[in-house]
């Protein structure tokens, strides 16, 4: 009885031990292999994909075009009218080894609150220029 409880609870910690090292790439996504922080691997292509357990971490990262809308921003050109502008951008995560050393633990939301502090600016930028003008 004894020995019989000693095997089935080895079984079941070798067991969840295997499911915890496995893990699944969409086709859809990038993953990287994170050890302690420190990007140990990428993996690109979808299938089945293995990592240590309780020492490795898995990050994924949507591998569409992703869509990025900003707030209505109001803008008084130079001949003072008054204009309220969406503006929005459509973006690839092309490398992602690249783009976590750039966001860091922040991801997708860090590069985004970027990208919009950027996307506002320009917009203002272009829209307050002189060159920006109606004949009407």
């Amino acid at each position: 009885m004894r020995k019989t409880t000693l095997f089935l609870i080895a079984g079941v910690v070798a067991l969840v031990l295997v499911l915890s090292s496995v893990f699944i790439v969409d086709e859809r996504e990038k993953a990287l292999v994170l050890q302690f922080g420190q990007i140990r691997d990428v993996k690109e292509d979808p299938g089945l994909a293995f990592k240590i357990p309780l020492i490795q971490d898995v990050v994924r990262y949507d591998d569409r075009i992703l869509s990025l809308d900003t707030d209505p921003i109001e803008v008084t050109p130079s001949d003072d009218r008054r204009l309220v502008v969406d503006a929005f951008a459509r973006y690839r995560i092309a490398d992602v080894e690249q783009f976590r050393r750039a966001v860091g633990v922040g991801g997708v939301r860090a590069a985004e609150s970027r990208l919009i502090s950027i996307l506002t600016t320009q917009t203002r930028a272009v829209l307050g220029s002189d060159g920006v003008t109606s004949n009407t």
